[in-house]
Order: C-alpha cells, then sequence, then structure tokens
C-alpha cells in the first residue's frame, strides 16, 4: 500500500485551488439589496438564495424530515441497485505506532453525538422516503487481524502479497451495503497489518457525507482520542445548523429572493432546453442497471507542457480549470463527432464560514453546456469554457437534483441524469486521523468505480511548491460499458489534447491528431492490404484465359439451355466483331437492352472482347430514367433482345438484335456438353482492354432521384474476383446470377464464375424474384455461391432457416444483416459452410469489406462489416479528413484499386465524393466517400452505424433509425420494418413501416408500448404504418421513396394513442396512477414518466400498489417497465407467486381462514382469469 498523495484520486474533493494558477474571478454585483455575496473559489457555491442550503431554525418535536432532491435520488438509486459502491465514499489512514484500538472506538462515540447525520435512518413508510434522526446511535469499530499469516512474495502485478491482501480486504470494507433504514450510514475499520501497525478506513454513504466530510470526521475522532487520553485539545469549532434543516417552500420569501431564483430557473431551462444525452462510442451495450464498476487510466505531463498551460492561463486571464477543462470538452466534442457537449463539475456548497466543520453532502454538480461550433481553435475553446462557467456560476443557486426536475427528461436509470462525464481537478490535500505519539499517513485506496459513464480528474503538482511541478490526469471509464482498450485510448487523446494547447493552442480543435501512435501502426497495418493482380487483369482477358484452359467445361446456364466456355465464348466473339465493325472503340459504353438471361451475359461478353464497356438497361424500368441513364454514359452502340423501341433509335447511335449478332443456336436444357457440335471458334481478337479502361457501367441511385452512371474499371474487377482472401471460386463452383444486372452484384455473380472457371445459372429477369423463387433454385441447381439482399435473406430465413445448408458461401449484400435472421440461420442446424456479411458502395466494385459470421451472441445489436479486401483501404474520417480514433465514429472513405473513375458526365459529382487519396503513396489515387457512418472495433473490422443522411435530429435528440428498426425485429410477429422520419405539418417525427409477422398481427398501439418499454422516448416513432410489404428497387433494396407518406392529422404521436385499461389489474393501477399523477388522459402504453411521473410519486405508486393490491413490487419495477401494461403483468406476476406461497404457508400451519391480502390476491387472479376466458371465446 502506497502513501498518500501518490495518485490523485485520493485528494478529490472537487474543489479547485486556481488562486496558484493566476486568473480572473468572475463575481456577481457589488450593489443591490441585498448584495449576492462576493465569488468563492471555483468549485464553491454561491449558495445566498439556494433553498437547498439555506438553513432556518427546525420546529421542536419533527421526528422525520424530507429530502433533499440530491438525497431522494441516491435513496431512490440504493432501493434500485442494491449495494453499489459506487455511492460510498471512503478514506484511509496508515497508523504506526502504540495506538489505543478501545480508546479509538470510544472516541467514535463523540462525532456521532455530534453530527446528527450520523445518527439519521431513511426509509418509506408509506408518505415518500423521509429521513429519521434518532437521539442515539453507535458505530462500532470494527477489528480485523492480518498478521496471522505467513504470506509472502509478489502477485502478478508486482505487488507484495500482504499489501495486496490489504488492499483486497479495505476494498470489500468500502464495497459493503448499507442498510439505509437501520442505519449509521457510517463504517468504522481498523485493521491490524503489523506489530503497532494499523490501517483505519472509514467508509459513508453519500447521502450523509461527501469526501470532505470524511475529513471533517478524521479531525474530530483525532480530538476525541487525543482527550480520551488525557490530552489538551483545542475545542472544537461551533457546528452549523443541521445540514437537513430546509425552509418550507411555501414559506414567504423576499421579493428580490423570487425574482432571483426566477431568474435562475428561466436561465436553466433556456440553457438546458433540448438537451440530448451524451452519446459516447460504446464497446458494450448499456446494461439497465449499471455496476458502477470502473476502469482507470493516469498520465502525467512534464514541467515545461505543464507551465505552457499554466501560461496560456495566464494569457488569457482565466484559471487553471478553465484550461484542462477546456480540453475535456474538445475530447467530448471529438470523441462524439458534436459541437453541442455537456459535462458536469463538482460544487461544494458548504456554507462560507463553516467550510471546516460542516458535515455532509454538501456536494453538487454543475452542468456546463459548451457550444463549439464554428470550427473554433484551441484557445477559442478555453474562452468559450470559461464563459459556460462565469456564466453556470452566476446561476448556481439551483441544485442539481432541481434541474433534472425542471429538464422533465426521462428517467433512465443506466444512465446519470443530464450530465454523463464529469471533470474535476483535485482539492486540499485531506489531513487525516493524526494523534500524538503515532506516525500517520494517508493511504491511497483502489476506487474502482464511477458513477458516471467518464469521469476525469486532474490534479498539478505545481500546487504544492514553486509552482513549476508536472500535471496529472485520470481519467475513469464506466466498465459497464467499455473494454479496457479504450480506456488507453481516451487517455492517449486527452494527453494529446492538453499537448496540444501547450504547444499550439492556435489550432483549430478539429486538426488535433488524436490517434496514439500504437493505433496509427494498427490502422496502417489493417490497411496494408496490396496484392499484386493477376495477368491479364482484366475480365475478358480473364476468361478467354478459363476458355482456353477448359473449354468443354460447363461455363453458363438458364432456363433455355447450357453452354460450354468454348460455346459462349464463340458467340461472345461474333458480337465482338459485330460491335467492332459498328464502330465501337475501347472504352465505348454500349448499352444493353435486355432483361437477366443467359442472353444477356452474353451481349456483356462480348461488349468486353470488343474494348467496350457494358451498360444494361433493363426494360422493366421506366422510359425516362433509362434515356437519362444512356445520355450519362454517352453510349456509342445499342445492343437489345428483341425489336428495340422506338426511343432507342432515337438516340443517334447504332442499334444492333442480339440474335443477329450472333449465329449459333443453345444447346437444349439437360443435354451434357460433351454431345454439342462444338461452334466454329476462330483465334480470339486481339486484346481491346487495359486494367485502366472501363469494365462496366453501373447505376446508383441519387438524392435528387437522377440515378448516377459509375464508371469501373476493369482492375476493380479483377481484385473483387480473383486472388482474394474472403472467398475461393474455382471450377466446381456454381454462383447464381439472381441480382438485377444493372447493378454493380453482377460483377460478383457472373464474372465470379466466368473468370475462375466455375459456372454461373441465370434466374429469368422476366418474373418476379422471391423467397420462393430463390428457394427453388437453392433445391434445384443446387450452387455452391449465392449473393443476397438482406431483405432476400431475411424473407428466405423466415420461411426455411435451414435452406442454405448446401452452400459454401453465402453473402448478405446491400443492407444492413439481421441479427435475428442471422442467428436463426446459424443454429438452425444446416447453416451454410460460411456465412458472410457483405459490404460496399457501388463506386468501389461490389466489396468493399466482408465479414465471416461464425457467432454471433445474442445480445449483440448488429453484425459487423468487417474488414478490407485486398487492394482495399479503409479510412474512418471527421469532417476534417483526419482518421478518428478506434472506436469513435467517423464516415468511412474507401480507397485502393477498387475505386471507380468516377460518375460519367457529372464532374461535378465526381469531384465531391471522390476525392485525391491523402494516404495512398500510388500517384493519382482516389478515394471515395461513402456516406456512411462507421467505428473501428478493437480488431480491426468495421461496426456500420447507418447513414450520415439519413440519421435524423427531433427534439435535439440525434437519433439513428437502425436502432430502432432492430428494436422492433426482435419481436416474432415482425417480419420486416423501416423506421424514416417523415414531415408531418411542418413537425418531423419517426415513422416506423412495418410488416407483420406470421399469426396475430400486432396493433399500432402493441408496437409503440413494447418500444417504450425498450427505448428512451425520443426514439420511439410518432406513427406506425401496417404494410402487406415493404417495397423494394430493382435491386431488392427497400424503396424508401416508395414508402407512403403521412398525411397531417393521420395517426397519432406516442401518448395519444390512447388504450384504455382491459383488465381488472391494468384498470386497479390505472386508478392508482390517476390518483399520484393528478391526470385521467393517459393509456396503457403511455410511460409513466412522460405523463408527469418522477422517482418520488414512483415511490407514491409503490406504496399505492401495496395498500390497494396487496402487492410489494421491487421499487425499480417501474423504472423497468413504466407503461401500465408492463405494470400489470408485473402485478399479476407478484400476485400469483405470493397467493401460492400463502396457500403453502396455511398448508403448513393448518390455519383455513384467509386473510385480507391473500383474498384480495386471489380475487385479482380470479378476475384476470375469467377476462381471458372471456377473451378466448370471443
Amino acid at each position: 500500500m502506497t502513501a498518500a498523495n501518490t495518485r490523485l484520486a485520493d485528494r478529490t474533493d472537487g474543489t479547485d485551488r486556481t488562486h496558484r494558477w493566476g486568473g480572473r474571478r468572475p463575481g456577481g454585483p457589488t450593489t443591490g439589496p441585498p448584495p449576492r455575496p462576493p465569488y468563492r473559489e471555483p468549485g464553491k457555491a454561491i449558495v445566498h438564495d439556494d433553498l437547498e442550503k439555506r438553513p432556518t431554525p427546525r420546529s421542536a418535536g419533527a421526528p422525520r424530515l424530507p429530502l433533499s432532491h440530491s438525497r431522494k435520488r441516491l435513496w431512490y438509486l440504493d432501493r434500485i441497485a442494491v449495494a453499489a459502491p459506487v455511492h460510498h465514499v471512503s478514506a484511509a489512514t496508515l497508523i504506526e505506532g502504540p495506538l489505543d484500538a478501545g480508546r479509538l472506538a470510544s472516541a467514535l462515540r463523540d462525532p456521532v453525538s455530534r453530527h446528527e447525520l450520523l445518527r439519521s435512518t431513511f426509509d418509506d413508510r408509506g408518505d415518500g422516503p423521509l429521513r429519521t434522526v434518532r437521539a442515539t446511535a453507535e458505530v462500532p469499530l470494527r477489528r480485523l487481524d492480518l498478521t496471522g499469516g505467513s504470506a509472502s512474495g509478489t502477485d502478478a502485478r508486482g505487488v507484495s502479497e500482504p499489501e495486496a491482501e490489504l488492499r483486497r480486504v479495505l476494498a470489500e470494507e468500502s464495497a459493503g451495503p448499507f442498510a439505509l433504514d437501520r442505519g449509521p450510514a457510517l463504517r468504522a475499520t481498523l485493521v491490524r497489518t503489523g506489530e503497532e501497525r494499523h490501517v483505519l478506513l472509514l467508509t459513508a454513504h453519500r447521502i450523509i457525507a461527501d469526501r470532505a466530510s470524511l475529513t471533517v470526521l478524521e479531525h474530530e475522532l483525532a480530538c476525541s482520542y487525543a482527550a480520551l487520553g488525557g490530552s489538551p485539545v483545542q475545542d472544537l469549532l461551533p457546528l452549523p445548523l443541521p445540514h437537513a434543516d430546509r425552509p418550507s417552500l411555501d414559506r414567504p420569501a423576499p421579493d428580490w429572493e423570487r425574482e432571483t431564483r426566477d431568474e435562475e430557473v428561466a436561465y436553466w431551462k433556456r440553457k438546458l432546453a433540448d438537451l440530448p444525452p451524451l452519446d459516447l462510442p460504446l464497446d458494450r451495450t448499456r446494461p439497465r442497471t449499471p455496476t458502477g464498476r470502473a476502469t482507470g487510466r493516469g498520465l502525467l505531463l512534464d514541467t515545461r507542457c505543464a507551465e505552457a498551460l499554466r501560461q496560456l492561463a495566464r494569457e488569457e486571464g482565466v484559471s487553471a480549470w478553465t484550461v484542462s477543462a477546456a480540453a475535456f470538452a474538445v475530447l467530448l466534442a471529438r470523441w462524439t463527432g458534436r459541437h453541442d457537449v455537456v459535462f458536469g463539475t463538482p460544487l461544494d456548497r458548504r456554507p462560507p464560514t463553516s467550510a471546516r466543520t460542516a458535515f455532509g453532502p454538501y456536494e453538487d454538480l454543475l452542468p456546463l453546456r459548451v457550444d463549439l461550433t464554428g470550427r473554433p481553435s484551441l484557445r477559442e475553446a478555453v474562452r468559450r469554457v470559461a464563459h459556460t462557467r462565469d456564466e453556470a456560476e452566476r446561476h448556481a443557486g439551483v441544485a442539481f437534483g432541481q434541474l433534472v426536475q425542471l429538464c422533465e427528461q426521462e428517467r433512465d436509470v443506466s444512465r446519470h441524469p443530464l450530465c454523463q462525464a464529469v471533470f474535476a481537478v483535485t482539492g486540499e490535500r485531506r489531513t487525516g486521523f493524526t494523534a500524538a505519539g503515532l506516525t500517520t499517513s494517508q493511504l491511497t485506496l483502489d476506487d474502482a468505480t464511477v458513477p458516471y459513464d467518464l469521469r476525469c480528474t486532474v490534479t498539478d503538482d505545481g500546487d504544492d511548491g514553486d509552482g513549476r511541478g508536472g500535471l496529472g490526469a485520470e481519467l475513469r471509464l464506466a466498465s459497464d460499458l467499455w473494454v479496457p482498450e479504450s480506456a488507453d485510448r481516451v487517455a492517449s487523446a486527452f494527453r494529446a489534447l492538453l499537448t496540444a494547447l501547450a504547444e499550439t493552442p492556435d489550432r483549430r480543435i478539429a486538426e488535433i491528431p488524436l490517434l496514439s501512435p500504437e493505433d496509427r501502426v494498427r490502422l496502417d497495418a489493417w490497411n496494408a492490404t496490396d496484392r499484386p493482380l493477376p495477368e491479364p487483369a482484366t475480365v475478358d482477358g480473364l476468361f478467354l484465359a478459363c476458355a482456353e484452359r477448359a473449354p468443354q467445361a460447363l461455363a453458363l446456364t438458364d432456363r433455355t439451355g447450357s453452354w460450354t466456355y468454348a460455346q459462349l465464348r464463340g458467340r461472345a466473339d461474333r458480337v465482338a466483331r459485330n460491335l467492332i465493325a459498328g464502330g465501337v472503340t475501347p472504352d465505348s459504353v454500349v448499352a444493353l437492352h435486355m432483361r437477366r438471361s443467359a442472353g444477356l451475359v452474353t451481349g456483356m461478353l462480348g461488349v468486353l472482347l470488343a474494348g467496350g464497356a457494358p451498360l444494361v438497361l433493363d426494360p422493366g424500368h421506366p422510359e425516362e430514367r433509362l434515356r437519362s441513364m444512356a445520355d450519362d454514359a454517352d453510349i456509342s452502340a445499342v445492343l437489345s433482345r428483341a425489336e428495340p423501341p422506338a426511343w432507342l433509335h432515337g438516340l443517334g447511335v447504332p442499334v444492333l438484335r442480339l440474335t443477329d449478332a450472333e449465329h449459333d443456336r443453345p444447346v437444349a436444357q439437360g443435354r451434357e456438353p460433351e454431345h454439342v457440335r462444338p461452334c466454329p471458334v476462330g483465334p480470339p481478337p486481339r486484346s481491346r482492354s487495359h486494367p485502366l479502361g472501363l469494365a462496366a457501367v453501373v447505376h446508383t441511385s441519387g438524392s435528387t432521384g437522377r440515378p448516377k452512371a459509375v464508371g469501373i474499371p476493369h482492375r476493380a474487377v479483377v481484385r473483387l474476383i480473383t486472388a482474394t482472401d474472403y472467398v475461393s471460386i474455382g471450377p466446381g463452383d456454381v454462383l447464381l446470377h439472381l441480382g438485377d444486372p444493372a447493378f454493380d452484384i453482377t460483377a460478383f455473380e457472373v464474372w465470379g464464375a466466368l473468370c475462375n472457371g466455375a459456372r454461373v445459372d441465370v434466374l429469368p429477369g422476366d418474373e418476379p424474384l422471391g423467397p420462393d423463387e430463390v428457394l427453388t433454385a437453392l433445391r434445384e441447381l443446387r450452387p455452391t455461391i449465392v449473393a443476397l439482399t438482406g431483405t432476400l435473406f431475411n424473407r428466405v430465413a423466415d420461411i426455411d432457416p435451414r435452406a442454405f445448408g448446401g452452400l459454401r458461401h453465402l453473402f448478405v449484400v446491400g443492407e444492413v444483416m439481421d441479427p435475428r435472421r442471422t442467428r436463426a440461420v446459424l443454429h438452425g442446424g444446416a447453416p451454410p459452410e460460411r456465412l458472410h456479411n457483405g459490404y460496399g458502395p457501388s463506386e468501389n466494385a461490389t466489396f468493399s469489406t466482408t465479414h465471416l459470421v461464425d457467432r454471433l451472441p445474442e445480445d449483440a445489436p448488429s453484425v459487423p462489416i468487417g474488414s478490407a479486401l485486398t487492394n482495399t483501404t479503409l479510412h474512418v474520417l471527421d469532417q476534417e479528413l483526419g482518421p478518428v480514433p478506434i472506436g469513435v465514429t467517423g464516415e468511412l472513405y474507401v480507397g485502393g484499386i477498387g475505386v471507380a473513375r468516377g460518375y460519367l458526365g457529372r464532374p461535378g459529382r465526381t469531384a465531391e465524393r471522390f476525392l485525391p487519396d491523402p494516404f495512398a503513396s500510388r500517384p493519382g489515387a482516389l478515394m471515395y466517400r461513402t456516406g456512411d457512418l462507421v467505428r473501428r472495433l478493437p480488431d480491426g473490422a468495421l461496426d456500420f452505424l447507418g447513414r450520415a443522411d439519413q440519421q435524423v435530429k427531433i427534439r435535439g435528440y440525434r437519433i439513428e433509425p437502425g436502432e430502432v428498426e432492430a428494436a422492433l425485429l426482435d419481436r416474432d410477429d415482425v417480419r420486416e420494418c423501416v423506421v424514416r422520419a417523415v414531415d408531418v405539418a411542418g413537425d418531423r417525427r419517426l415513422v416506423a413501416y412495418v410488416v407483420p409477422g406470421p399469426g396475430r398481427r400486432p396493433s399500432p398501439p402493441e408496437l409503440l408500448g413494447g418500444l417504450r418499454d425498450r427505448l428512451p422516448s425520443h426514439m420511439v416513432p410518432g406513427h406506425v404504418v401496417m404494410l402487406d410489404e415493404l417495397p423494394t428497387t430493382p435491386s431488392g433494396k427497400i424503396d424508401g421513396r416508395a414508402l407512403p407518406g403521412i398525411a397531417e392529422g393521420a395517426g397519432n404521436p406516442p401518448g395519444t394513442d390512447t388504450v384504455p385499461p382491459r383488465t381488472a389489474t391494468e384498470r386497479a393501477l390505472w386508478e392508482i396512477w390517476a390518483d399520484a399523477l393528478r391526470v385521467r388522459s393517459f393509456g396503457v402504453h403511455d410511460s409513466f414518466f412522460l405523463i408527469g411521473g418522477h422517482s418520488l410519486l414512483a415511490s407514491v405508486v409503490r406504496t399505492s400498489v401495496r395498500a390497494r393490491l396487496g402487492v410489494t413490487l421491487p421499487l425499480r419495477t417501474l423504472f423497468d417497465v413504466p407503461t401500465l401494461a408492463g405494470l400489470a403483468v408485473e402485478v399479476e406476476r407478484a400476485a400469483d407467486e405470493a397467493a401460492a406461497a400463502a396457500v403453502s404457508a396455511r398448508a403448513d400451519d393448518g390455519s383455513e381462514q384467509l386473510d385480507g391480502l391473500v383474498a384480495e390476491l386471489e380475487r385479482l387472479a380470479e378476475s384476470r382469469r375469467a377476462e381471458e376466458r372471456a377473451g378466448g371465446s370471443a
């Protein structure tokens, strides 16, 4: 165990000794009746008008006292999360010398008598949580002896075994639960570690004390110990009025006081309006009940850097706190991708006149909302933080608990209200327990807890001497949310920001690199994907090589026949010669006006052999769209299967019929290739293709509705299908061509087969392609490699999750992979040999990443999109095109030789999306801006978070619709869904479009009620639209433009889809809620906390449920299931269990008489059974 002050955490009490750094002191007005008290040190509260803290004499004989807002919250948290040590505060002192343990135990009586909080209990007897002050109480001194063992050596961390044992004992004693209803909320432990060597540990619940209070207690304990030993002691200072004495809120107040308080309340309502939670990127799903466990990381800046920060503070006339807090604010902004961040800072509300004697939970929290918009410099960030804090402290009379009430945020026990991140600086060193004849020193405790998502504590060693020491910091992250590697990265980024503040304060905050050197090496390694391409690196060249190696191998089949490689080559050669004769030159674009068929494959191959690039125009698409595509691509010829429509002749280019360009006929279906007369094959034409030349032109949807023509070079396709590390394709493989040939999936389905000696089976394009057709193809054609859109995969998996058992590779592409269907396929008994999640925009030739899905945890909310293909690089960048740290959300940019040449005919749009690649060594390299939000996982794989342009902001909250979709898709009665933001009469609302699953059809109120039980209120859609099918594009993706709109007045936002109570239990609960809330316009799916409920009323409801229904529920039940429908289920389950237990107890003791409680429980249960019988017969 190390001595005191070796770590900054041991010194933290929330105060900020900025006078050592120099700087201005914001003050209140100096005139006016009566004047505001002068500004105390930053971190010390302004208490002139704080109704929570301004004492008045207590009326005599008041045994039970109301709790302040902060105490109520702590009481509720203690009831909800049993034995959470995160709400404890401890202090340890090493005592060497002849300690009299008995005298120390007796000395504890004086502080207990002196401070009524040490004699207080906290309970709820039906009228809400109250505090009871007892006349007497005792805090026993628990004694432990660690001298009996003979342990020696060190543990894995190099800590001696006796010290490790002491640390373990102190941690256990600090974490032990308190019974607040019995008291006391203080524990004293004396641990003997050797001859005349002890450790005194004091642990208190934060409902009665803060860290500074333990210093007060240690001082008083030392005085009492000395007095009992006959030593002269200095008289203790008189106590202030008890901390808990509060004026009644209805007590008349002076006009100036009311006006000041009204002004402060109005300020905070404005300042915290539409305040969203801090969306820090998490490694783990946020649990409903946090454990409070933390992972801490420390850092130390050298003297030179620390002095530069002090100099910056002096230049700006601000405090040390402000400079380091500015670095923290920038850290939050960069880590979340937001310019509007909020964090809390501790505020000591002790009365200035009794700071050394006041015992109680005086530490409060002051929220600071910092605006970092407009690309500010670090220096400007310092100024903005200074202004924000000055302004907040001028309005600090409203306690944090009251701010929570004012903001009317939805209660969420899984996160700290208002402030999920807290910044503090170390305060004065505590003196600890001291006594004559004893040598004492403070000990640093391994306090691995944090009540927030993130807490940063800074200490300035220059405060302790000549002002030239170093600067230290500890960042503590909730272990529930992050893995230890993330703590390392946050600490590294904070160090980088502090260093930048010291060295380049005028640099813009977005320009500061936050990647650690180690992570830079990792990113470089993950992007080291360069591999040589096979020769020739063209699609037609690879096909010709396969045709020469195995001319009689089967290459192509559809419902009309089969063709060998030699036959297909012969037909394609003839098409090529005709096109060349028609004027097609290398890099010319040739349109093929055909549906998906073997003939289309032949035509595309012929275009490639002629040196051109095929552009498929599906006859089923609207003429206007096809004409726009042809115009953009500047086509030089048209191939058509049937008689071309008149508009094609009007394009002014040669129009050929495919049947006129080829002269042989296909083999009859079912005949073997060796029985077929070989097609005459002349010498192959001289290759007219080049790796940089166009291999295809595909179209992708545009935001304006006009499609964009993407020019894909040969090398991009070759890199996709040959010499890859994600799939191996060979002569024994059969690939299904079932995708829309106008899109980039063709490159994988068709050329992946024909460039590797495999066979491609073409499903007819003139018939609808649904799950039944896919199931038939899987069963009859027995392919080995298949790619399906996410929608089609889901539909097939719903019908038969074992249908993919015969596949070597199954790729789910084009849409987010659904975790529920994925698990069904993996665990259905016949999964494919390899299941892949494939991701990639058309602008990077089909796949940029793939992820092999061999397992998926039950709680996994998404499926990663994986790692880069060979010859592909992935860059997760911020708005300044700088790499974001691993785990942080950014926009994905893809580089490498798979990047397309741009949008044909759209130079402006090309320049916007295809940017020079600053990370590439190849001259002229481009990277494509995908518009997709992703983050790196620790293993380098990417997690897809949605489209940047589909994220919506509603009432100040940033919402990813995919998260809402995932919650809906977890239901068995939902087959498909999509969530979009829709403008309804000028109001931006979320709308869920839902296709129900088999069986009973869920109603919109049911779906909304289920979402309210799982998601925060701001993520619950305002409307649910039930559909028979979701509209899809020709490529099989969801067609968002075809979704129906929402008319003004149609449907209802959440909370107005009022469903009345339907059962006896719901009716009884409805009356209880109505009485507690004083409202009657709500339904069974409305959230308790959105119709006026709060934690105190939750306790009232719980008490009423116990009194009226005879059911005792845990307090946290209403937080877990805040709807009346959900609560009714919990009440009925508890009633059934209680009734069964009561019957069992009566059988044991022979009693035949029912008491009133059991009778009421059985009446409720019988009523419910009768309703169920009635419902079943209706």
